[in-house]
């Protein structure tokens, strides 16, 4: 590079640079042709001069993603330096910068987490999220660079920052689950880490807040993280470090996830469908449902006004049916009767014929339960955060509906088919949280991680999982089994 170049990046003076360019107009084009150098840009990032920095990137973007001979980009220097303003100000020109990889593989976030700049860190993430997902040529991610490098307060926010990101990769809880039990090369996951370091709070964190964790992996030695604890505990390990203030913001992304974490798993499962698909799915959706339920308190036909013999004045053709001669075969009443039931004429049931009743019911339920079934997942993708007010109606719904047709059932058989429907939705939701956990090809290896776990609680002085954590973990397994059945992970 020109002395009087590089005089010009160290002391920020633009105006020498224009006249340098005027002199020489190819003076920044040979510097940017070679593959790793020293630019302007870089030494503007180290001494933090903002201006001349931003006017670099605007004649030589390419500049901002060059390494130099050391393998560092410009805001590289600029996070090394603490240079914090000029950092968000190439942050803003460009969030792809979060993301060039320098010597090791390493990241301007892999530097900021490694130094502990947390305010930078939430910029980051805020801006490029998807820089969390880079790795380094020894295959750690942030996580395991926090816990390596001591920088607890950043590992906080990044765990809390998992639990709360709309990010999927196929599935709602693929992404979170890869995190989490990610290995670098020597085989290490967050648990050896922290294990290792004897990071107790660490460990707490991770076993309260991650209920996918392999805590059975081992590492290269084959050593699992609860053997690394034991002999931690033999051998009296205590490591001591500082907590600093945070600011608002921080703090937030620290605390316990609790409620949010469901609106959390509704945004992920809502943003991983199309606009357009679901946007179909709510026109026809509401269209079908109010056809069919309207058909459920108004059958074809009609209902009879009246019991008994008043009933024939409403229907004179099933008098006229009665002189023919099939009407008067008594194998095959008796056969109808067996099967479908005998007419009641009560005032308020159905008088279409119980055979055409009988198809009218299938495909109205047949129908009406693919409708349910789709609506339910609008109304998940759209608002998830609405479920609970949107979902109780819509099974309160589904209930009437069979109670309807309980009352206009024609015959005391069908009324009966529909009732005893009309109990199994009722008891639907319990069914379906019992089978999932009977019928569950895992349950026997989960069981084994939750006592697994407990002892890992144990040998940390942590109290054992209560049922209430029990549960809500074996809920948020149940939903992984459910959302994998038609959102297979990629």
């Amino acid at each position: 590079m020109d002395p009087r170049l590089r005089e010009a990046a160290e002391t920020g003076n633009t105006d020498a640079l224009y006249v340098l360019i005027g002199n020489d107009p190819d003076i920044l084009e040979r510097i940017d042709q070679i593959p790793f150098v020293q630019t302007p840009l870089h030494v503007a990032a180290k001494q933090g001069h903002i201006r001349f920095a931003v006017e670099m990137m605007n004649l030589k973007p390419s500049f901002a993603k060059k390494l130099n001979p050391q393998g560092l980009s410009p805001m590289h220097l600029a996070v090394i330096a603490g240079q914090n303003m000029l950092v968000l100000r190439l942050l803003k020109a460009d969030k792809d910068l979060v993301c060039v990889k320098g010597r090791g593989g390493l990241t301007p976030f892999h530097y900021v987490v490694k130094t502990g700049i947390c305010v930078l860190l939430v910029r980051f993430l805020e801006a490029c999220p998807e820089c969390i997902e880079d790795v380094t040529v020894r295959d750690e991610t942030t996580f395991h660079l926090a816990l390596k490098e001591d920088q607890i307060e950043a590992f906080n926010i990044l765990i809390g920052w998992l639990q709360r990101t709309r990010r999927t990769h196929g599935s709602v809880f693929s992404f979170e689950k890869k995190m989490a039990n990610w290995e670098d090369d020597e085989g290490n996951t967050l648990l050896h880490i922290a294990a290792k370091k004897d990071q107790r709070d660490e460990l707490k964190l991770l076993l309260d807040s991650q209920l996918w964790l392999h805590v059975k992996a081992e590492d290269s030695n084959g050593w699992t993280a609860l053997q690394i604890i034991k002999d931690t505990n033999r051998r009296g390990v205590n490591i001591n470090r500082n907590e600093s203030e945070v600011e608002t913001k921080i703090k937030q992304l620290k605390d316990k996830v609790t409620f949010e974490r469901i609106r959390v798993l509704g945004d992920r499962t809502r943003l991983s469908m199309s606009v357009d698909m679901i946007n179909t799915m709510q026109v026809i959706t509401a269209l079908v449902i109010t056809a069919i339920y309207t058909s459920s308190l108004s059958p074809p036909g009609g209902v009879w006004q009246d019991n008994g013999d008043n009933n024939t004045a409403a229907a004179p053709s099933l008098k006229i049916a009665q002189t023919y001669p099939f009407s008067n075969n008594i194998l095959a009443n008796t056969s109808k009767i067996l099967i479908f039931g005998d007419k009641t004429e009560r005032a308020g049931t159905a008088i279409m014929n119980q055979q055409i009743y009988g198809v009218f019911w299938f495909l109205n339920l047949a129908t009406f339960g693919f409708t349910v079934t789709d609506l339910v997942t609008v109304f998940l993708l759209s608002s998830f955060h609405l479920l609970l007010f949107l979902a109780i109606p819509l099974y309160m719904l589904l209930i009437s509906y069979f109670c309807s047709m309980t009352i206009l059932a024609p015959t005391i058989s069908w009324a009966y088919v529909n009732l005893f429907f009309m109990a199994l939705f009722g008891f639907f939701p319990f069914l379906l949280f019992f089978s999932l956990l009977i019928f569950s090809k895992s349950i026997r290896q989960k069981k084994a991680e939750f006592r697994y776990r407990n002892q890992m609680r144990e040998a940390l002085g942590m109290n054992l999982l209560g049922p209430s954590r029990t549960l809500m973990f074996c809920s948020q397994y149940i939903l992984d089994g459910t959302f994998g059945l038609w959102m297979p992970s990629t």
